[in-house]
């Protein structure tokens, strides 16, 4: 268990990622858009992700800013604040991370009409999460002493992770001159998972008990783990037993020559974790333990270090979760993206975009202004103003179309550079080739081009 833990820290302190399509999601970018709506139709007759660089998915998002846990002295020296940090902390504070890369993809057009875009490709997906309260944190600074007489019950403290391999096969058709219809179907391969199905912990202490302050532990957990071949060295784990389907849909209508939307939902499935690889740790129900307080005399010879070792004995004696072994499931993390894209001009593009994502019991919602500006013929500009969870964000980037590369390069938030206000950093980038690419007659300019969000 404790091998679990530390490669979960590991993790966290070291590959904080999320994705987060918003900026790029109305560029001109197709491996981009495509990953966030799966009924993007391309341009090009042939579509080839560069190998692992065609897609990658690299950012950070906290609960809380330095600014939120520092505070400034009187030398102007910065210091860790417990009572700031309390202050601003929520009930439900979230740690939600991902890392996903692309590693490859290949699609072509099929049909008479060349109206559908097959393609396969094969994604690393790296998922993370961690909920807890105010309560909890409050509790463990402050002590027992504040909360004499008061049941206190944590509930809400949950930590997710998965890993896995996603292998999909995907189509996206167009039906007619504004109707795009698309669907992606994913096979997936469970690699690593920790899954806290309970992590209930009680704590009373009662100010009329002799001796006084005893405290009373409960505890009812349940946490399912895989991957542990990976984690005790020894590789005895076959993640080809791990195994999952997911679907995304989109759909994408064009109202005017100018006004056009679409609508996408990803990741609905799930993943059923087999028992060979699995270790589960429970308490098998409720368990109590009673602390009575250590002594500690100055008349007294009291050996203080074999108390707490005698304590720190009965303690794990009563409430080590027991190990056992089973198989079960977990779901992905669904995604909404609804999006409106006004072109102003042949060069003016103005758009907006609504995203909601569940992570473990709590849904983020963000919402998206854009603006994308065509610089040149093969250079397309990207600003945003954004909105995540309630923190806001400005983000930029461009895509650029030399020939038949296609290069995009999103930054989602650059206030990241105020380091001590920033809550989250976003990046996206991919390289990849398109043939074959239709060029399409622009009436308003009398010339043709190659913009991918033209129909």
């Amino acid at each position: 268990m404790k091998k679990y833990i530390f490669l979960f820290a590991v993790i966290f302190s070291c590959n904080l990622f999320a994705q987060n399509i918003l900026t790029g999601y109305h560029s001109q970018s197709f491996i981009l858009q495509s990953s966030a709506n799966a009924s993007v139709f391309p341009t090009a007759n042939f579509v080839l992700g560069f190998p692992v660089l065609s897609n990658l998915n690299i950012g950070v998002q906290l609960p809380l800013s330095l600014n939120e846990v520092l505070e400034n002295k009187n030398d102007d020296s910065l210091h860790f604040s417990l009572p700031l940090m309390r202050s601003n902390l929520v009930d439900h504070n979230l740690l939600s991370t991902t890392f996903r890369n692309q590693l490859f993809h290949i699609g072509f057009k099929v049909g008479a009409q060349k109206n559908v875009f097959v393609y396969l490709g094969d994604e690393l997906v790296v998922e993370g999460g961690m909920q807890f309260s105010n309560k909890f944190v409050d509790y463990l600074t402050q002590g027992n002493a504040s909360f004499l007489n008061k049941q206190m019950d944590f509930k809400s403290q949950k930590i997710e992770f998965s890993t896995y391999n996603s292998l999909y096969l995907g189509a996206a058709v167009k039906v007619n001159e504004k109707l795009e219809l698309g669907f992606r179907l994913k096979m997936l391969r469970g690699i690593a998972n920790i899954h806290t199905e309970k992590l209930n912990i009680g704590l009373y202490t009662d100010s009329t008990t002799n001796p006084i302050y005893a405290t009373t532990l409960s505890s009812d957990i349940l946490i399912q783990t895989s991957g542990r071949g990976a984690t005790d060295e020894s590789l005895d784990f076959d993640p080809m037993l791990n195994k999952g389907f997911a679907i995304d849909i989109g759909a994408s209508y064009v109202f005017t020559d100018q006004l056009s939307v679409s609508l996408a939902l990803n990741d609905i499935g799930a993943i059923n974790w087999d028992r060979s690889n699995n270790t589960l740790y429970a308490t098998n129900g409720e368990m109590e333990f009673d602390f009575t307080g250590l002594n500690q005399s100055s008349t007294v010879d009291e050996d203080l270090q074999a108390q707490i070792e005698n304590l720190t004995d009965s303690l794990l004696n009563k409430m080590q979760p027991h190990e056992s072994f089973g198989e079960y499931s977990t779901k992905l993390r669904p995604s909404l993206y609804t999006g409106l894209s006004y072109e102003l001009d042949d060069k003016h593009v103005f758009s907006a975009l609504y995203n909601r994502k569940k992570v473990i019991d709590k849904s983020i919602n963000a919402f998206s202004l854009g603006y994308q500006f065509q610089l040149s013929k093969s250079i397309q500009l990207l600003a945003s103003c954004q909105t995540i969870a309630g923190v806001g964000a400005i983000g930029t980037g461009f895509v650029w179309n030399p020939g038949l590369l296609q290069m995009h390069f999103v930054l989602d938030n650059i206030l990241v550079a105020d380091v001590f206000d920033a809550k989250n950093f976003f990046l996206q980038m991919g390289l990849s080739f398109h043939f074959g690419r239709n060029k399409i007659f622009n009436e308003k300019s009398s010339k043709y081009d190659i913009n991918p969000n033209r129909f």
